[in-house]
């Protein structure tokens, strides 16, 4: 029993390995979950065909290993990838997205490096010195011709009944803010399903 048991752990540790390695320098990594991140999920708009999505971050490697570049409460950080994963899968799924059109990756992960140390943008605003986690994305990524990969759109801090979120009225009133309805953003189910994503794995 214990040699089964050993052999299982053995197997799941290399099939985590080579996960790993198929991700390539500059891939999106989806954070999905039916509960985690809710009030970001309940106010966006959702791929049927896939979980609910609530945080982006960007594959790179460094050193020959695998990071996570990405916006969270500390900041813009270098997340050691396994870190990130179990962080992830504790809470839900993952998702890996791919670039149709890779012309632009180097130049891309080189623009989100430099955001690198920034803080958390927990007021979700664009043009400020914070960041948040589907920003560092749009403002990053470009084509080979440098032009960037992802509009902005129109933000929705409101339920599929078009009523503001309770959770969202308190996190601006806390702030002394008006809910931005509407104001132009970006958040990470827009990326997951934008055309020029495709989701090569899923688990």
């Amino acid at each position: 029993m214990k040699r089964a048991l050993s052999i299982i752990i053995t197997l799941l540790a290399t099939m985590k390995v080579a996960l790993a390695l198929d991700v390539l320098e500059g891939d999106l990594l989806f954070a999905t979950s039916s509960t985690a991140g809710k009030a970001i999920t309940a106010a966006t708009v959702h791929d049927s065909t896939t979980p609910p999505v609530y945080h982006v971050a960007i594959a790179t490697w460094v050193n020959n290993k695998l990071y996570a570049l990405e916006a969270i409460d500390e900041g813009v950080v270098l997340t050691p990838y396994d870190k990130f994963e179990q962080r992830t899968l504790s809470r839900g799924g993952l998702l890996v997205g791919r670039l149709k059109d890779r012309s632009g990756i180097d130049q891309s992960v080189s623009n989100a490096m430099e955001h690198l140390g920034k803080p958390y943008d927990n007021l979700y605003m664009i043009d400020t010195q914070e960041i948040y986690c589907s920003e560092l994305v749009q403002l990053s990524y470009v084509n080979g011709k440098g032009q960037r990969l992802f509009p902005l759109i129109h933000m929705s801090f409101h339920d599929t009944q078009g009523k503001i979120l309770d959770y969202w009225r308190k996190h601006y009133a806390s702030r002394g803010m008006a809910v931005p309805e509407g104001a132009m953003g970006t958040n990470p189910a827009q990326l997951a399903s934008d055309p020029a994503v495709e989701i090569i794995t899923n688990y």
